[in-house]
């Protein structure tokens, strides 16, 4: 019992019969143990010197991965272009990653291109094609992961290398951890558009979706 012991008390009395007899009374008190301190444990040994018993006590940990876009730093914005068929475009959307091992980037768009509403005359058409180039880099800028494909094949049914969603094996992969190291970014190009149709007069529009994956 923790804490308490007990103690034997005994008495020499007289009976009715020769000789004599213990009475046994057993008796609790209580009493505050100290703290003991930490000791090395030892076998019994049977006087002899003590053995020494190691005691192991095997203790693991791990850290898990991060893989996200950082505080502030997901790719977003818009970009207006006007007379985009003569003159062409291209425009960065710069984002950062906040990953601790390897990742992978993807991109899906809406539309597979630059998408107008309308009727559509013959000779004319009402999408125009662009490129969209991924641009990665890892810690230290040693690190860099580079690709471009064409809109069209950036949509769900499509070829694209880095078509969306991202997955553990889908995607641009980065070899290497990005933690807050700047530079990455989304190009969306194009040259003046060539023909043979013509593009039909609006406002055209596409919207791409960033996805992020860790790739382990």
């Amino acid at each position: 019992m923790s804490g308490q012991m007990s103690r034997l008390y005994w008495k020499r009395g007289c009976s009715v019969k020769s000789g004599t007899h213990l009475l046994l009374v057993m008796g609790l008190s209580s009493f505050l143990m100290p703290v003991a301190k930490a000791q090395t444990a030892y076998s019994p040994d049977s006087g002899r010197s003590p053995n020494q018993i190691v005691l192991s006590v095997p203790v693991t940990a791990s850290v898990g991965g991060r893989c996200g876009f950082a505080t502030g730093g997901a790719p977003n914005g818009a970009y207006n272009k006007d007379n985009f068929d003569a003159e062409g475009f291209q425009q960065d959307f710069a984002f950062v990653l906040n990953c601790t091992g390897p990742s992978r980037v993807a991109v899906v768009s809406q539309n597979g291109g630059l998408l107008t509403g309308g009727v559509v005359p013959a000779g004319y058409i009402t999408k125009a094609p662009y490129n969209v180039t991924l641009h990665l880099i890892a810690d230290g800028g040693g690190t860099i992961a580079d690709a471009t494909c064409p809109v069209s094949t950036l949509t769900a049914s499509a070829g694209c290398s880095f078509v969306g969603p991202a997955s553990t094996s889908q995607g641009l992969r980065l070899a290497a951890a990005s933690n807050l190291q700047a530079g990455s970014y989304v190009r969306v190009a194009a040259p003046p558009y060539p023909g043979p149709s013509t593009l039909v007069q609006g406002t055209y529009s596409d919207r791409l979706t960033v996805t992020l994956s860790a790739a382990p």
